[in-house]
C-alpha cells in the first residue's frame, strides 16, 4: 500500500497525478506546513524535514522526482518507459524543468503566492526580475519542443509530462502569461483536461 504525506504544493501534485494516472490505490495523509506539522506531529515520517514522502509498506522516500520515477517503475508503468534511450528522455525533461524553468517558475509562485500565503511580506522585485528573464529563454525553449512534439518525450504521455505541469499551472499565480507561448499553453490545456489531473485538482488537499 502506497501512502503518501503532503501538502497543496506543486511537488506534492506532482506525485498525485502520477498516483492518479497509475490508477493504484493510495491513502493521502495532508501535513499542515502552515502549522510546522513536518517540524512536529510528522517529523518521524519526513527524513528531510519537507514533503512529499511517500511510505510503501515500511519504507520511506522523498524527493518528488524520485518518487514519480518510483511508482512507475514498481508498477512497470509505460509512462517511464523500460527502453534506455526512452527513459532517458523522459528523465532529461524532468531534470530541465528542475534545474530550469520550474525552478524560476517556483521562484515568482514563492513570491507571489507563498509569500503572501504565510505573511511573509512583498515580493522582492529582484527576484522577479531574474526569474522573468531566465523564464523567457526557456520557456522558448519548451514551446518551440511541443511545436514538433505532443508531449515532452513525444507522441506519449509519461512521467516527465505530469511533473512538468504541476510546475506550469502555477502560471497564473506566478504572473507568467502564457499566450505568450502557444505549444506550451496547447500541451497545458491537454494535461489539465487528463481524467487523471482533474480527478486531484477536484479534491481539496
Amino acid at each position: 500500500m502506497y501512502r503518501l504525506y503532503g501538502f497543496n504544493t506543486p511537488n506534492v501534485k506532482k506525485v498525485l497525478y502520477v498516483l492518479s494516472e497509475l490508477n493504484v490505490p493510495y491513502e493521502f495523509e495532508k501535513v499542515d506546513l502552515a502549522k510546522g506539522e513536518q517540524k512536529g506531529k510528522y517529523a518521524s515520517k519526513l527524513p528531510a524535514g519537507k514533503v512529499p514522502v511517500l511510505q510503501h509498506d515500511d519504507e520511506l522516500l522523498f524527493e518528488s522526482a524520485t518518487i514519480c520515477r518510483y511508482l512507475a517503475s514498481v508498477e512497470n508503468s509505460p509512462l517511464y518507459p523500460a527502453d534506455k534511450l526512452k527513459r532517458a528522455r523522459v528523465e532529461q525533461w524532468m531534470d530541465y524543468f528542475t534545474n530550469h524553468l520550474g525552478r524560476w517558475l517556483t521562484t515568482l509562485f514563492f513570491e507571489y503566492g507563498i509569500k503572501s500565503f504565510l505573511n511573509l511580506g512583498a515580493p522582492d522585485d529582484k527576484a522577479c526580475e531574474e526569474a522573468n528573464k531566465f523564464i523567457a529563454m526557456q520557456a522558448k525553449t519548451v514551446d518551440d519542443h511541443l511545436a514538433k512534439n505532443k508531449f515532452l518525450t513525444g507522441n506519449n504521455l509519461s512521467i516527465a509530462d505530469l511533473f512538468a505541469y504541476a510546475y506550469v499551472e502555477t502560471a497564473p499565480i506566478a504572473k507568467v502569461d502564457l499566450s505568450l507561448y502557444p505549444h506550451l499553453k496547447r500541451w497545458a490545456g491537454e494535461i489539465a483536461q487528463l481524467p487523471s489531473v482533474k480527478k486531484i485538482n477536484a479534491q481539496n488537499i
